[in-house]
Parts: C-alpha cells; structure tokens; sequence
C-alpha cells in the first residue's frame, strides 16, 4: 500500500511539472499581435479633421477655396441629365426675439461673401464636399457675414456708461447643402454657417 502511495505522489509530481514546462514553453513561444496603426482618423471617416482643407479654411465652418482634388468633372456629369435640383435651404430653428431698426449701424465690423461652397463643417464636425455644376447651372451659394474681430467692442460712439461693457458675437444659422456621400453618391446635411456679427453689451460686477 505504501508503495502504491508513492507512485501515485510521484506521478502526480511529475505530472504537474510536466504542465509548468509546458506553460513557459507556450509562454516562450507567445508572439504578440501587433496591429499596424490606423489608416485614417478612426473618429472620422472622411478622413482626419482637415484632410485636403486647403489652410486658409481651416479654422472656418466653410470653404470657397476649390480644393485641387474636387471631382468637378464628376460632379458635372452627375448633373448631365438633370433639369432641377433644389439649392441650399435654411432650416429655421428657434431665434431669440430681436428689436431696433435692422438698418442701424453697430460698429461690428464683418467681411461678406457670396460665392460657391466647396467644402462645408456637417454639425458633427467633418469636412464634406459640396457639390457644384456650373456647366449644368447647378451652383450652391450662400450669403455669409462673418466678424472680424470677435469679442472687439461696439457701440462706441455712444458713449455709454463705464461699467457697461460691449462686444461683437458671431451669430450662425443652419444650411442644408447637397454633399457628396464618399461612395459615388449624395447626400443632404446640414452645416452652421456664419451670418451676421451682432452687438451685445454686459455690465461690469461692482466690487
């Protein structure tokens, strides 16, 4: 009886040495995955944030710079058996009630354009390609105001208190625009784009 003990202490022995040669076999052995790194902004799949932005738009919700990659021709032919499509639309959402006369100056100076869109903001964040035909009159265009110095003050020669202090604010209104869709196709978005520069005003904290 004794002895059959003893095989079977010895043979269990064995067996879990057996068991730890082979785990730090396996472990000598493990070669990790490796996974190359991501090919695009994985948050965007458009691409990353300003990829083909032209830099003068960068810091813009918009872009009438045609960038040197725009499918123009593509975007032509799309539109080759088309009569009519609708252009850009505002969507009308909740606006503050507004009063005084919408002829008044409020020193916010802005620079105004009205020229094609080649690359709008959607209201996510990613750069989309707007689509434009001018061979086939297909053209989207918005009029957009923007500041020129954001936070500058106005009003200035009302002489007002000192403890009321102004400043411009950009104001922004939502446009839908037909884009391109990254698959040969479109689709409509919307964008915030810039439309006037207004004047607020606050009153300074008393100490």
């Amino acid at each position: 009886m004794y002895t059959g003990f003893c095989f079977l202490l010895i043979s269990i022995c064995a067996l879990s040495f057996a068991k730890e040669l082979d785990r730090k076999q396996r472990e000598k052995d493990y070669v990790p995955l490796k996974y190359p790194g991501p090919i695009q902004d994985v948050g965007n799949r458009y691409g990353s944030p300003d990829s083909g932005v032209p830099e003068e738009c960068r810091d813009k919700n918009f872009c009438t710079i045609k960038p040197p990659d725009y499918p123009q021709a593509r975007f032509n032919d799309m539109f080759k058996d088309t009569e009519y499509e609708p252009q850009p639309n505002l969507v009308i959402e909740a606006f503050g009630d507004r009063q005084g006369d919408p002829d008044a100056e409020d020193n916010c100076p802005t620079d105004i354009t009205f020229e094609p869109l080649f690359l709008v903001r959607s209201r996510s964040g990613d750069w989309r390609t707007v689509v434009q035909a001018p061979e086939k009159n297909y053209l989207q265009k918005v009029r957009l105001e923007t500041c020129k110095q954001v936070g500058g003050t106005c009003f200035v020669d009302l002489n007002l208190t000192p403890d009321i202090v102004t400043f411009c604010k950009q104001k922004y209104s939502v446009w839908e625009f037909l884009v391109d869709d990254g698959k040969n196709g479109t689709e409509t978005i919307q964008s915030e784009l810039p439309i006037c520069c207004s004047c607020h005003y606050k009153i300074k904290e008393r100490k």
